[in-house]
């Protein structure tokens, strides 16, 4: 036989009532999904059986039955939920230090790519100094060389000027020399031609 109905919805009520400051703490703590709530099921489903075997309450037992494969479901599935939201959270750490390792590799990165680049500037500068200080050794020997040059060119031009000055000096010196000679040449032939006219005027005489 099955219950009277107001027996049933004075069960009904009862239940309610048990589990009403319960469900009122799981509402307020959000804890729907914890095992104590999944236990507050289990104790429903077992009262359910319980009574409908108590009181030959076939629609009770049938609840009762299937109420616990049900709240075993619930709580599968909410393990399950809790092993994916944990490996959820593992892959958010994984991946919150994964970006954490990574931004710390690109911020290496750039300081290394700055410290290169002011390793290579650096070097770029004691290049062109090098390069600048070669090349103003090179104007100065080239300075040097070409002041010694025109030194000796000046050098060569003087000895020249000064050569050309006592060849013609020479010269001069030669055609005096050679005038003179003439001059007493014609002295001695006038002395000559002198000294033959005078013995004509003797032998004349």
């Amino acid at each position: 036989m099955s219950l009277h109905p107001v027996p049933k919805a004075i069960f009904n009520g009862s239940v309610k009532l048990a589990r009403a400051p319960f469900d009122a703490a799981f509402g307020l703590f959000g804890d729907s999904g914890s095992q104590a709530r999944h236990l507050l099921d289990r104790a429903e489903a077992g009262a359910r059986s319980a009574t409908g075997v108590i009181f030959a309450d076939e629609g009770l037992r049938a609840e009762g039955r299937s109420a616990l494969p049900a709240t075993k479901e619930r709580e599968r599935a909410e393990r399950l939920r809790g092993q994916a939201e944990a490996r959820q959270r593992q892959g958010s750490e994984a991946l919150g230090g994964a970006a954490e390792e990574a931004g710390e590799t690109i911020e290496q990165a750039r300081r290394k790519a700055e410290e290169d680049r002011r390793k290579a500037d650096r070097r770029k500068r004691e290049r062109e100094a090098r390069a600048r200080k070669a090349a103003a050794a090179k104007k100065q020997k080239a300075a040097k060389a070409a002041a010694k040059a025109k030194r000796a060119e000046e050098k060569a031009n003087r000895a020249a000027q000064l050569e050309k000055v006592e060849a013609k000096e020479e010269s001069i010196e030669a055609k005096e020399e050679a005038a003179a000679k003439e001059r007493r040449s014609e002295r001695v032939s006038e002395a000559a031609a002198e000294a033959k006219r005078s013995r004509k005027n003797g032998d004349a005489s």
